[in-house]
């Protein structure tokens, strides 16, 4: 991997082969700051910001991070990503010597390109190209957080994993920004309540698409997830996820495309005087939530801070398993200071974990905490300022 003016990196030639990778250092050296460009390079996406400005060096123009990937599958390809600024008001003055302070450039747009061995693509075409797993300390708010934390880990987690789930989500999206101005205008007595038949059977129709890939991700997960957990805690409960929905009849067991697209069309119907009124979408995927259970009860309400953890982590591990079922190869996975997460008998558990993985790339202040032992094939790596040696 290569970086140029990436975050705190002028520039950057890092070599890993397959094992696990340490980068150990202080905070605010730049150690998340490496993930987080090999997740940029794998998804086109940044799991921190949605300001990708943010990503270039603050004086610079133009930041990349160039990656080599080497598949079982497809063999070594490379993807480039290049963000530059936007040349915009005050910002291009201050990119011309003019007096824009540096948090008005910071705060511009960037521009993205990506490359894939030289050939322009897009961010949807890398879904699959490069699987990688992510766990961020933010990922507690999984397992303890709102029902739109959950829902994210499932939009972006299917959507880096499938072509055609992110284009249904794109096109759900689409469909529910516009059915929630008609409804506000039919409130408002500036449309008619006619116009929604063709709105609501397109939201149907994509919402269909996005549960019955959803519902599908929850079974093959729980299958990872049941032994993972048990193996993390070194106890006997189980750990497993439901997919729940406030609407239609929950006990109803639909579960392809087509009858789950019916049953949401039988929901809208039911409540569209009620949305008319309020000015909104009140069913569908958008609104759905994940219940974590551990020992068959919530883990969000009822679970301990270190069963919460043990679940969050749980979840990206498995994940990690379901993956290589899917692609029929590893994921890299990339874990930022999980390990000061966990107590000492779960750290020893996820080293055995992590262990057969063809590739694991983590990030600690302090190396001795992870308990690695003395025979361990681990590369360690100083990280200080913007630099990284290996030690």
């Amino acid at each position: 991997m290569r970086l140029e003016q990436f975050r705190n990196y002028r520039h950057l030639d890092l070599a890993l082969g397959p094992g696990m990778h340490i980068f150990a250092g202080a905070n605010a050296q730049g150690k998340t700051n490496l993930l987080e460009a090999i997740y940029l390079s794998a998804t086109g996406h940044s799991p921190r910001t949605g300001q990708e400005s943010e990503l270039i060096a603050w004086d610079a123009e133009v930041a990349r991070v160039v990656t080599e990937f080497a598949s079982e599958r497809r063999g070594n390809f490379t993807i480039e990503v290049s963000l530059g600024r936007k040349s915009s008001g005050a910002g291009s003055e201050a990119r011309r010597g003019g007096t824009a302070d540096s948090s008005m450039r910071r705060g511009s747009a960037a521009e993205k390109r990506i490359k894939v061995n030289g050939v322009t693509r897009t961010a949807a075409d890398l879904a699959g190209l490069a699987p990688v797993v992510l766990f961020l300390v933010g990922d507690l708010e999984i397992v303890r957080g709102e029902p739109a934390r959950r829902r994210e880990f499932l939009d972006t987690d299917l959507s880096v994993m499938s072509r055609t789930y992110l284009w249904a989500w794109r096109q759900y999206n689409r469909v529910l920004d516009q059915r929630n101005r008609l409804l506000k205008d039919i409130r408002d007595g500036l449309a008619p309540a006619a116009d929604l038949p063709p709105w609501d059977a397109q939201l149907a129709a994509f919402g269909g698409r996005l549960l019955e890939v959803r519902l599908r991700f929850v079974a093959d997960l729980n299958g990872q997830t049941v032994p993972v957990y048990r193996g993390l805690s070194a106890s006997d409960q189980e750990m497993t996820v439901a997919y729940r929905r406030e609407w239609g009849d929950p006990e109803t067991a639909a579960t392809t495309r087509d009858a789950l697209a019916a049953l949401l069309a039988g929901a809208i119907e039911e409540s569209v005087e009620e949305e008319i009124r309020r000015g909104t979408t009140l069913v569908g995927p958008h609104r759905d939530d994940l219940q974590i259970l551990v020992g068959g009860k919530d883990a969000r309400f009822f679970g301990s801070q270190g069963e919460q953890r043990t679940a969050a982590v749980a979840l990206r591990v498995a994940e990690c398993g379901l993956l290589r079922q899917l692609v029929e190869e590893w994921p890299v996975l990339l874990l930022d200071d999980i390990f000061s997460e966990l107590d000492r008998t779960r750290r020893a558990a996820l080293l055995g974990y992590l262990t057969p993985l063809a590739q694991v790339i983590l990030t600690t202040t302090d190396v001795d905490a992870i308990g690695l032992p003395p025979d361990a094939d681990a590369h360690v790596y100083q990280v200080s300022q913007g630099t990284v040696a290996e030690k």
